[in-house]
């Protein structure tokens, strides 16, 4: 991972690491593990993509192992990977609670551990939004080169255009750059078109779809992180009109994909 600050490195990990010790599943599902009614119980929820039986697939940024399972459970040959040693621990415990044959590295998302053409699949959901985008466009490049010829990788990131996302990227700049606050994972967004042009030398093809058309649930700060302003007997007509706008920016109008919450980038190389 390049950074200019030699001591990011060592915060960087630390943050997950300690993530891992005080609550692993609120830390890599954010607010989305307070939202049962407009998320439902995604503690053992199945993949959000196809998993072949047998496919070598690696699963960057694993965590705790919550994608990882089903994937196992689907038939995936998967094995998971992250920089936090604790959050593998983590993971090695929740696998094998679950009877799955344990199969984890440590390592870099910008470095990947691996031979070139190692896998059928590679997957990584919001990961890509803690890393600088120059980092962003390694990763890219490093799921390119470890995929073999005709293999997939889903990509999840936040879009930049999203009120949810504009709100949350005024807080942490105004976090940042007036009150100087630390934070190693501070947030990345991405527009449609750096997404196309990243990929475009890689892959052969790049498909990018939207979804999450929801407003801004808190207001993203330390403090109040925890508080939900939206009220309960809103979230699942809310769920309701998301479903719907996805639909339409999926389909006939695509100009609302700039709107959606997350972008899932499917490519093949």
């Amino acid at each position: 991972m390049k950074e200019n600050n030699p001591g990011f490195f060592r915060d960087f990990i630390d943050v997950w690491d300690d993530g891992a010790q005080r609550d692993a599943a609120f830390i890599t599902l954010g607010v989305e593990a307070l939202l049962p009614g407009y998320y439902g119980n995604l503690l053992d929820a199945p993949p959000p993509f196809p998993v072949r039986k047998g496919d070598r697939i690696l699963d960057i940024g694993c965590g705790w192992g919550r994608v990882l399972k089903p994937v196992l459970d689907l038939g995936g040959n998967a094995i998971g990977l992250d920089i936090s040693h604790k959050m593998l621990l983590a993971a090695q415990n929740h696998l094998a609670k679950h009877n799955h044959e344990v199969r984890l590295a440590r390592g870099d998302a910008t470095r990947l551990p691996f031979a070139d053409e190692s896998f059928d699949m590679a997957y990584s959901l919001l990961v890509l939004q803690h890393l600088s985008k120059d980092n962003g466009k390694e990763v890219f490049a490093e799921v390119h080169r470890v995929l073999r010829k005709g293999g997939e990788a889903y990509i999840r990131v936040p879009s930049r255009f999203a009120p949810e996302n504009l709100l949350f990227a005024f807080l942490q700049f105004v976090s940042i750059h007036i009150f100087r606050v630390k934070d190693p994972i501070r947030m990345r967004f991405y527009r449609l078109g750096e997404i196309r042009k990243a990929c475009r030398t890689l892959f052969q093809s790049c498909e990018i779809t939207a979804h999450e058309f929801r407003p801004p649930w808190n207001f993203h700060t330390r403090k109040t992180w925890h508080i939900i302003i939206i009220p309960r007997f809103l979230h699942r007509p809310l769920r309701r009109l998301s479903d719907t706008i996805e639909a339409l920016a999926n389909g006939k109008w695509p100009f609302l994909k700039h709107f959606g919450v997350t972008l899932m980038i499917h490519v093949v190389k």
